[in-house]
């Protein structure tokens, strides 16, 4: 619940700093891009925020909607932001690729790049390799054997291998399960390693201004802050990595919200806990490296601008980015003390 929530204030974060930069110069090719890629990490942040908004089996209706975001939404921000990392070239100059450095493409790719997503996405969504075909609610009432409600699709014998090891209810609660295709995780996998990509790219735009006989230090300047917002988003993105590469050697296997769902609920040993609390600390990594992502990118995009020319307005800014992080520390530090002896600051 409270990852859910705080995933909705990044998302907000997102978007907020996604308008303040497009408005600051509208006209801007590189504030476009910068606007447009603020929005798809916002949305990549967002992916539980179904689980926070009335998550009853009485509010399927609202659910059937909120889906849409949770996958259609989702993965064409992850396709998206993909192909934008791979867009850095045109917008901030490498030497090896100044092909891409025209007028012509900073003009257009700002806006191609959602284009392209959703194509690619519409395209493949109807294969099995990317289709979430099934799904069902898991209704508990303490004390009771779990309930099993189909959602959409059919009844699959996963779905009752989930209710056994559920067990007794240990809790009055309602959940659901999905089958998990391989395609999609292997979308959500690729980000972290195009990432990487768009950091080098980032390096060598730094090292690309600085050279010849006319340096530009402030183009310069600009890459840098972009280059330690990609570092702290690979940061954290291998960091996650390597969590659920050891989730996975400890679990014996690949690991899905099915897991998730049984280590919560069901009756959890000693291991499952570990388990559950290195899940639950690697679900918080992304949105609060995207966080600080999204705060280096506007830094740099508006150096020039909006940091220049008020001063009033630069402390409103810095006072709303630290702010910002008191939220997430606190949404952190309660989700963890939950995942560990079982509740939060909330209770």
């Amino acid at each position: 619940m409270i990852i859910s929530w705080g995933s909705l204030l990044i998302l907000l974060w997102c978007l907020a700093l996604s308008a303040l930069v497009w408005r600051a110069r509208s006209d801007g090719y590189e504030n476009r891009f910068m606007s447009v890629l603020l929005i798809c990490e916002g949305i990549k942040a967002s992916f539980l925020i179904s689980t926070g908004i009335l998550y009853i089996r009485k509010y399927e209706w609202l659910q059937d909607i909120l889906w849409h975001w949770t996958i259609d939404i989702f993965f064409i921000a992850h396709i998206t932001a993909i192909i934008l990392y791979l867009c850095m070239p045109i917008y901030y100059r490498l030497n090896r690729l100044t092909f891409m450095y025209k007028p012509g493409f900073r003009k257009h790719a700002w806006y191609l790049g959602p284009i392209i997503g959703i194509i690619i996405w519409l395209t493949i969504v109807r294969f099995d390799f990317f289709y979430v075909s099934d799904a069902a609610w898991i209704v508990c009432a303490k004390g009771s054997t779990p309930e099993l409600q189909i959602w959409f699709g059919s009844h699959q014998p996963w779905m009752d291998d989930a209710v056994t090891q559920i067990g007794t209810c240990s809790a009055d609660f309602e959940t659901t399960i999905t089958t998990q295709p391989p395609g999609l995780w292997l979308i959500v996998l690729a980000s972290p390693f195009v990432s990487v990509i768009a950091l080098l790219f980032i390096r060598s735009s730094i090292k690309s201004h600085l050279l010849g006989e006319n340096p530009d230090i402030n183009k310069s300047l600009t890459s840098r802050s972009l280059y330690i917002g990609f570092l702290g988003k690979v940061i954290g993105a291998v960091f996650w990595f390597s969590l659920l590469i050891f989730i996975f050697a400890i679990h014996g296997g690949q690991v899905t919200f099915v897991d998730e769902t049984i280590w919560r609920y069901g009756d959890p040993n000693g291991i499952e806990r570990v388990k559950y609390f290195l899940w639950t600390l690697s679900l918080l990594v992304t949105p609060v490296a995207i966080a600080f992502e999204a705060m280096m990118f506007v830094h740099a995009t508006l150096k020039d601008t909006v940091f220049g020319i008020d001063n009033n307005l630069r402390k409103t800014f810095r006072n709303a980015l630290f702010t910002g992080f008191g939220v997430i520390a606190f949404i952190v530090g309660s989700e963890l003390m939950e995942a560990f002896i079982g509740y939060g600051m909330a209770g």
